[in-house]
């Protein structure tokens, strides 16, 4: 299938909203601007089999290959196409420099030296009848055909001639192609800073109902249940990699898992055992925040497609070879282009106002008898235990850190090191863990210890 096709396709089957669409990159439209290139380079007399021969390029960023060997012709002529940008603008200026070798009067190419002779009349031609030494003309359109004629565009102060046997071209079609694109791409930087704005007040009203409704003890351990299915679905990103590029999942990837997390849900069967009705619909809302997250990344990722296969397209059908100077020129301009991972900032505001609002145990549990470190001694080196667990470790003269063994860290405690903003925090939200330990430390005292007894190897 076609990529117009399945651009077109994709927008559709993903229900992106009319506006979405709107400011997608038309692929289609794109392409008849090709072909009118295409026509225009054809009425120079260039071919793309030509241009592969002409253009030429010493630091062989853009030399072309041609057939299975790449050429920097010594040519009794010359082409190279530019890119520039405006002062003060984001507008593109592209223009076709020749170069027409006078000295070279014999050249084994026929072919080659007939085409700068053809290119040299038709500009002799297009600039007989002005006074003025031209060396810059474009081609315009006078009914319904193609001429060449000396440029009166402002565009002319952006590019420079060296030499009198340089002369340059400008395109018609081109600079209508680049402008289109690139205010495309202006559009889809305002798509994707409405929506992160959207997504970050959101997640903001979601964090404000979750956390007034976290002050009932029940739904408190409601919503850690569903945070912490959440976190361990990974949906966005695998949380135990180290790159971006390794941790950020592709689209299939996070529809799977945003299933599986609802199925993990309905299977916990804790969205029905909420107390409030607010809790069930903040919740919804967190779902649908998700969704949003995801149809986002999906036209994202269709527009970076689009973006990559039109450039493939354009220098495939023109050997202009732009795919790689149209990016660099406007990266700047666009955070399309160069800006954050959309996932990754999002998901950052999520864990920091939403997830973190209800703590999970697993960060409050003591590394020795693995229950809640509740009074927590917190070494020099960082690292916190429960009370009962330093006291046995300075009996058994455990002197270092069992965690990262930082030396003494142990025998250097005392009280301290009672971290009591950590334990007011415990107490804060998890009352039913505390007040089971404080019954497993009662329990010990007496030389009742039934299960999580602590022991130290």
């Amino acid at each position: 299938m076609k990529f117009a096709k399945v651009l077109q396709q994709t927008l559709l089957e993903e229900d992106i909203p009319e506006e979405w669409v709107e400011a997608a990159i038309q692929y289609k439209a794109l392409k008849k601007y090709i072909g009118k290139v295409v026509h225009e380079l054809e009425f120079l007399g260039l071919s793309k089999s030509d241009l592969k021969l002409l253009l030429d390029d010493e630091t062989t960023k853009r030399t072309v290959e041609l057939n299975d060997e790449e050429t920097v012709p010594t040519n009794p002529i010359v082409a190279e196409y530019s890119l520039k940008k405006l002062r003060n603008s984001e507008d593109i200026v592209a223009y076709l420099k020749i170069t027409l070798n006078d000295t070279e009067k014999t050249y084994n190419e026929n072919h080659i030296q007939e085409l700068a002779d053809q290119i040299r009349a038709r500009i002799d031609k297009a600039t007989s009848t002005d006074e003025e030494d031209h060396h810059i003309v474009e081609i315009k359109e006078e009914d319904d055909r193609l001429v060449l004629s000396p440029t009166t565009s402002r565009k002319e102060e952006m590019v420079t001639v060296q030499n009198n046997n340089e002369i340059i071209i400008m395109l018609k079609s081109d600079t209508k192609f680049f402008k289109m694109l690139n205010s495309e791409l202006g559009n889809l930087d305002s798509i994707r800073n409405q929506e992160e704005k959207s997504l970050i007040d959101h997640i903001e009203q979601i964090s404000d109902v979750v956390l007034s409704l976290s002050h009932k003890k029940t739904d408190m351990y409601k919503w850690r249940e569903l945070f912490r299915i959440y976190l361990d679905s990974e949906v966005f990103f695998r949380y135990n990699e180290t790159t971006l590029l390794q941790l950020q999942r592709s689209s299939e990837q996070i529809r799977a898992n945003l299933d599986e997390f609802m199925g993990r849900v309905q299977k916990s069967n804790v969205v029905n055992t909420l107390d409030k009705k607010r809790s069930v619909t903040a919740f919804s809302e967190f779902v649908e925040l998700n969704e949003r997250l995801l149809k986002i990344l999906l036209f994202q990722a269709i527009n970076s497609t689009a973006l990559r296969k039109i450039l493939k397209k354009f220098d495939k059908q023109t050997a202009l070879n732009i795919s790689a100077k149209f990016p660099d020129l406007i990266s700047k301009d666009h955070i399309f282009i160069t800006g954050s991972s959309l996932a990754q900032s999002i998901c950052f505001v999520m864990q920091n106002k939403l997830l973190t609002l209800i703590p999970q145990i697993d960060d409050y549990t003591c590394a020795i008898c693995m229950s809640i470190a509740f009074k927590p001694i917190r070494l020099e080196c960082g690292h916190f235990f429960c009370v009962r667990c330093l006291v046995k470790l300075k009996q058994r003269h455990k002197l270092d850190c069992p965690f990262c063994r930082a030396k003494n860290a142990v025998v250097n405690a005392d009280s301290s090191n009672l971290d009591t903003e950590t334990m007011a925090m415990m107490q804060k939200y998890f009352p039913r863990e505390v007040k089971e330990k404080l019954k497993e430390v009662d329990r010990e005292k007496f030389g009742d210890v039934h299960n999580k007894q602590c022991t130290i190897s």
